[in-house]
């Protein structure tokens, strides 16, 4: 996908964002570097902590010079203790199970839950369309992170098991 149509739908998405309450921008990093749109909302859950997404379009070869693969990197939040990373890592396994888009993740070194997706988007198609379904992307990602940052945040500093976690309801049940 040319940088122009990169930098439009991304631009156009920022905007979006902040018409929705949210604080976005788009940083050009220099022509060689991939655009980044960042996008931040505060005090999410009942922990309130403040998440943000980073997404940009990886700089690879597609078969079509229309479509680009996006990445949205969503940090939930850091500073996990290091005695709690096996039950934090074992916590985001199992919120995958549950997650409508995205894998989490954690980076024990930095204590940091995240939330990673990729999606192909495909700038033939009307505009509006594409607009439509980055923010539906979105929007999924941030109910995904609605939905497990308090049991992330319970489980991630306070070294909670995961099964007393779901026994509190703050994760679903198996089954």
């Amino acid at each position: 996908m040319e940088r122009e149509m990169q930098e439009r739908i991304l631009g156009c998405m920022a905007d979006v964002l902040n018409q929705n309450g949210f604080h976005a921008e788009l940083l050009r990093q220099g022509e060689e570097n991939p655009l980044l749109l960042r996008c931040e909302n505060r005090a999410m859950g009942k922990v309130k902590k403040d998440v943000s997404i980073e997404c940009c379009f990886i700089p690879i070869a597609m078969p079509n010079e229309s479509t680009g693969l996006l990445q949205f990197f969503v940090t939930l939040f850091g500073g996990v203790p290091e005695m709690y990373a096996p039950v934090t890592r074992q916590a985001c396994e199992y919120c995958n199970d549950f997650s409508a888009l995205g894998a989490f993740g954690f980076f024990p070194d930095a204590g940091q839950i995240y939330l990673k997706h990729n999606t192909l988007l495909d700038s033939s198609l009307e505009f509006e369309k594409v607009i439509t379904f980055f923010a539906d992307n979105i929007s999924l990602l941030f109910a995904s992170v609605s939905r497990f940052i308090d049991g992330l945040a319970t489980v991630g500093f306070t070294g909670t098991p995961l099964q007393a976690a779901i026994d509190q309801e703050l994760f679903p049940r198996l089954g």
